[in-house]
């Protein structure tokens, strides 16, 4: 099975730190690394062909978001949240995110809603043919980051970039989990049909310049998801996923 550092590329950057730290963001952002993954300061050097100075670095900066865990032994650690801290979570981020789908409304360019509603367009591409996989993973940020860069708020944005880097090991989690429905239950209850909808609608609010209805779809959107995690996330199976919350 391939190991999260095998993802890794040397770094080439001139700020070592900041290549370091871009690289575990992308990683935590994505789904790469999940809950309980651990992390060795030396291998993480290794791969990245630097000292271990910029490793130290960036670690030390996601510790100070929370995104990562390090223990008094100097071991890095992916937290798992508790139900409640992830509830916390996702009320933040509906309100954070929801404003920035708001923003994105009133500011975003012709090009930019044509380019957020193809990214919507892949996404459910890419769900029709890898369902649960990285790639749908990864269509599924580039669609909401386009959005927030829409809302041209570069507080608001470095806010929602916190708030991903401690909530992507786990909100990746739900695309393609099972959720033990039936083929008819599954066509209205699974994550991939919300998704779907709430993406939808929010193009149709953002071509409008309908700020409330872009705010509420971006909202629900982490709201379902969130539900599917907590009923689903803190439960052991034999198909090697991992409880994610405790």
């Amino acid at each position: 099975m391939t190991q999260p550092l095998d993802r890794i590329e040397p770094a080439r950057r001139q700020t070592l730190s900041e290549q370091v730290f871009d690289t575990l963001s992308e990683m935590l952002l994505s789904g790469a690394l999940r809950p309980r993954d651990r992390l060795s300061l030396r291998d993480l050097s290794e791969r990245l062909e630097v000292s271990m100075m910029p490793v130290r670095e960036a670690v030390s900066r996601l510790a100070a978001s929370g995104a990562l865990q390090v223990s008094p032994k100097r071991a890095v650690m992916v937290p798992l949240m508790t139900a409640e801290e992830f509830a916390d979570l996702t009320m933040v981020r509906m309100l954070n995110e929801g404003q920035a789908a708001r923003l994105a409304a009133e500011r975003a360019g012709k090009a930019e809603v044509a380019q957020i509603a193809a990214l919507a367009e892949r996404f459910e591409e890419v769900l029709d043919q890898a369902y649960g996989s990285a790639a749908a993973v990864a269509a599924n940020k580039d669609l909401h980051f386009a959005v927030y860069r829409a809302a041209r708020s570069p507080a608001l944005m470095e806010v929602i970039g916190v708030l991903w880097l401690k909530a992507g090991p786990v909100i990746n989690f739900d695309i393609g989990v099972d959720t033990g429905a039936s083929e008819s239950e599954d066509a209205e209850r699974s994550r991939s049909h919300h998704s779907r909808a709430h993406h939808r609608l929010l193009c149709k609010a953002l071509r409008a310049r309908d700020g409330d209805t872009a705010a509420r779809a971006i909202a629900e959107d982490i709201r379902v998801a969130s539900e599917l995690i907590r009923a689903h996330g803190g439960v052991e199976t034999d198909d090697n996923r991992r409880r994610i919350i405790t």
